[in-house]
């Protein structure tokens, strides 16, 4: 099976993690995903358009009636890899999503 796998900035890639770690508890409304984007970008201190997370995660995430779910495929890359994201972005210096 061949998998496609964009790769993102490592802002972009923290925000991707940050959010599929939220979405795997369960649906969130969109707002809070919002919420969420924009106060990790204020966090981290750095010029970013935290609005760019549905581009971001658009096979990952799936977005119904004002709620974002992870997909099938979200949950599988979460699963799958999460612990190596993680370790890149902490060897690049960000806090742990």
């Amino acid at each position: 099976m061949f998998v496609q796998y964009r790769r993102y900035s490592p802002i972009g890639e923290y925000l991707r993690l940050l959010i599929m770690k939220r979405l795997y508890q369960g649906p969130a409304p969109v707002e809070e995903v919002d919420q969420l984007a924009r106060r990790a970008v204020e966090k981290l201190g750095v010029r970013y358009d935290w609005r760019v997370w549905p581009r971001l995660l658009e096979r990952e995430v799936a977005v119904r009636g004002g709620v974002a779910e992870l997909t099938k495929a979200g949950r599988l890359i979460y699963e799958e890899a999460r612990g190596e994201v993680e370790e890149w972005l902490r060897r690049l210096g960000l806090p742990p999503p």
